[in-house]
């Protein structure tokens, strides 16, 4: 602002000098062209001008007549040069105006749903992209049912804080005691929230909730039909009963397909093996194993034969060929796994979880996809799914030697419902409600003691979002409910907590 009137003035200042000095040369250079005053007196008689009385200018306009033309010059650009000054600093100093360019304001804060799944017996967990959020904000949300929201979870427990690194949060919803059964017919959908000391400041929009199939009976309710209770007869009218019959035990259907066009059944599941005899059009066979890759069936046939056959030979059921058991060769190479954490359907974090692997298991390579971030396996629990490569501990050349895929895996329904870890057993006391949360920042075991001695009771994975409910006097170890309901010890070193929220949890007894 300065600047800009120092040059106005100085601008100012030079053209007058500029005019001054104009002015000035030329009134010298018209009086060297004078030439000497005529003698008009008599002959030999001398006019003698300075006996000749001067008048004084009296008014102001009389004065500024006589002045010189630099003077007059002068007087007219000085209240010029006045007006302008005023100008600039009116310009200046006006309301709203800066000199200076103005701040933009700060990106306005986003908030969306990467994904909303029912991930186990009362459990939702929403996975929250967020963006600009200011330090201390938390993510809540909530649940609608068409265009009404539906009260379905308990609100005090399902906060969570951005992770600080990636801004992702995982909010945990758990289902009150009193929550309206959810219907099938309806559609339900969730939305993000977040908010600041003053109140809500963004919204997500909304988000389709999954419902895994494991859980679809558990989330919509699905009431199994009872047994009406047994009329009370009078001891006095009770006759001897007859014996009723043993129920008959049925066995677990047998897996058939049927052959479309005749071919070879072989001694592996492979084109160059042995060929163990030939299939007929129209053949009824029994499958017993699929192959890793789905591509064949070891199957036998009515005459005795057994073998492999290739799956474009069979009409077979394929939802239930899904869940044959996986033949697995014993050259196949093998890894531990490094860390506890998710077995999906797909090589990405939009699979659905089908089972867990923990820290210490060993697991079978079956596949990686293009990048290597995703390694195809065969866990403890016989589950074949992908999980992320930063899990496991493998070989770079056993890596490098697996074959590539992109498929996704069916979901092995009962393998699934069995693998899945059983829900807690019920607490005399319900573990205190603090509100504050943490991010799992490596997963490990969750323990009923805080050392390493005690037993492990469960897992926590990289990016969950667990409740903290007391913490050691030293602060090494953290009491946590993790996403699947599980109270335990985990070590500090397993979690991201903000300063602030660790000081505010209490030292448990």
């Amino acid at each position: 602002m300065s600047q800009e009137i120092l040059i106005a003035l100085l601008v100012g200042t030079i053209l007058i000098v500029a005019i001054a000095l104009i002015l000035a040369r030329r009134r010298r250079a018209a009086r060297s062209d004078e030439l000497p005053l005529p003698d008009i007196g008599g002959i030999g008689e001398t006019i003698d001008y300075t006996s000749l009385p001067e008048e004084e200018p009296r008014t102001l306009r009389e004065r500024f007549r006589a002045a010189s033309p630099g003077v007059k010059a002068l007087i007219i650009l000085a209240p010029v040069v006045l007006i302008g000054v005023i100008v600039v600093l009116a310009l200046t100093f006006a309301p709203g105006e800066s000199g200076s360019p103005a701040t933009p304001p700060p990106p306005p804060p986003r908030l969306a749903i990467e994904r909303a799944e029912v991930v186990g017996r009362g459990k939702i967990v929403v996975v929250v992209r967020t963006e600009n959020l200011p330090s201390g904000a938390t993510v809540t949300a909530l649940i609608r049912e068409g265009n009404q929201e539906f009260p379905w979870f308990n609100p005090d427990t399902a906060l969570a804080q951005p992770d600080t690194l990636s801004g992702e949060a995982q909010v945990v919803l758990d289902r009150r005691s009193d929550a309206p059964i959810p219907r099938q017919s309806e559609t339900y959908t969730v939305v993000a929230i977040a908010r600041g000391a003053d109140g809500e400041i963004a919204r997500s929009e909304p988000a389709p909730l999954d419902v895994l199939q494991p859980f679809l009976n558990d989330f919509y309710a699905v009431a199994v039909e009872s047994t009406p209770a047994p009329e009370v007869t009078p001891f006095a009218t009770l006759t001897p009963a007859t014996p009723e019959p043993s129920p008959t035990v049925v066995a677990t259907q047998e897996l058939t397909g049927t052959a479309t066009i005749a071919g070879n059944i072989r001694s592996a599941p492979n084109r160059e093996a042995e060929v163990a005899g030939r299939l007929s059009l129209g053949e009824v066979v029994t499958l017993f194993e699929r192959s890793i890759d789905g591509e064949w069936y070891r199957i036998s046939t009515s005459a005795g034969l057994s073998g492999w056959v290739s799956r474009t030979l069979l009409i077979v059921d394929q939802d239930r060929a899904a869940q044959l058991p996986v033949a697995t060769p014993d050259d196949l190479p093998k890894a531990a796994v490094f860390n506890g954490g998710n077995v999906r359907t797909a090589p990405n974090l939009r699979g659905l979880v089908i089972d867990q692997v923990n820290a210490g298991e060993s697991v079978t390579l079956l596949a990686r996809n293009a990048d290597s971030t995703w390694v195809k396996i065969i866990n403890e629990r016989a589950i074949t799914g992908w999980v992320s490569r930063t899990l496991l501990t493998v070989s770079p050349g056993d890596l490098r030697d697996l074959p590539v895929s992109n498929e996704t895996v069916p979901t092995p329904l009962p393998a699934t419902v069995a693998a899945l870890p059983p829900p807690p057993t019920p607490n005399a006391t319900a573990p205190p409600v603090t509100g504050l949360t943490a991010i799992v920042f490596n997963g490990g075991n969750v323990r009923a003691a805080p050392n390493l001695q005690g037993q492990v009771l469960d897992q926590v994975n990289a990016r969950e979002t667990v409740q903290l409910l007391f913490k050691t006097a030293d602060g090494n170890w953290y009491q946590i409910t993790n996403v699947r309901g599980v109270t335990g010890w985990v070590n500090r070193t397993l979690l991201t907590i903000d300063p602030d929220v660790a000081r505010r949890v209490p030292v448990g007894q």
